[in-house]
């Protein structure tokens, strides 16, 4: 999931540069990014389907994990601001 969503970022961050320097979008650069955009859906569907699994068989080890991950969360927004 993590490597989808930079992959997905990271085009947009790509596109973001070109447009500031007066590119256009082309018809390969939309298919590229709804595609990342798909790839990285599918992955937070599945991430979420087993977070939901992992609640129904150890609550202990979801909350573990829900905690961690937004302690991860906080750790790279801090490193980004």
């Amino acid at each position: 999931m993590v490597e989808s969503k930079e992959a997905h970022y990271g085009f947009l961050e790509h596109l973001d540069i070109k447009y500031k320097n007066g590119g256009v979008r082309s018809l390969a650069e939309r298919a590229r990014l709804e595609t990342l955009l798909a790839e990285h859906d599918i992955c937070v569907a599945k991430f979420s389907e087993a977070v939901k699994v992992l609640g129904a068989t150890d609550v202990e080890a979801r909350d573990i994990l829900v905690r961690f991950m937004s302690q991860l969360a906080e750790t790279e927004n801090n490193a980004t601001h």
